[in-house]
């Protein structure tokens, strides 16, 4: 069957109609994961920065909560020699027996470099 010139305008009309209803529907539908997801962005920024804070805040305090008096660093100097002479460490790991000793004795991971280069000093 032949449709006429009217039946088609009118086929090619709706088309265009429903395209472009379907075509707000997903420009809608994108504008809404797009606002989503620069929520979820800036959430993920506040919370790395609150991170960073925090982490800056315990490294400050660990540093100021765990001091080595020159009594304590001649104890562990001893230990540490001691450890070395029995245990036959090879000099190559003094450096990582010495930071263990005073991770283990301060409890704090962050570990002084001149108190270790002290402790591990001939």
């Amino acid at each position: 069957m032949i449709e006429s010139g009217t039946d088609i305008a009118r086929a090619v009309v709706d088309a265009s109609f429903l395209s472009q209803h379907h075509s707000r529907a997903y420009i809608s539908s994108l504008r809404g994961d797009i606002a989503q997801t620069r929520r979820a962005i800036a959430a993920s920024h506040e919370l790395l920065k609150r991170f960073r804070q925090r982490k800056i805040d315990e490294a400050t305090r660990d540093v100021e909560q765990h001091r080595v008096s020159a009594f304590d660093a001649e104890i562990l100097r001893n230990v540490f020699k001691a450890l070395v002479l029995e245990t036959k460490t090879p000099e190559c790991q003094w450096r990582a027996l010495a930071q263990s000793l005073v991770f283990e004795f301060t409890g704090c991971e962050r570990v002084d470099a001149a108190l270790v280069d002290w402790i591990i000093r001939k």
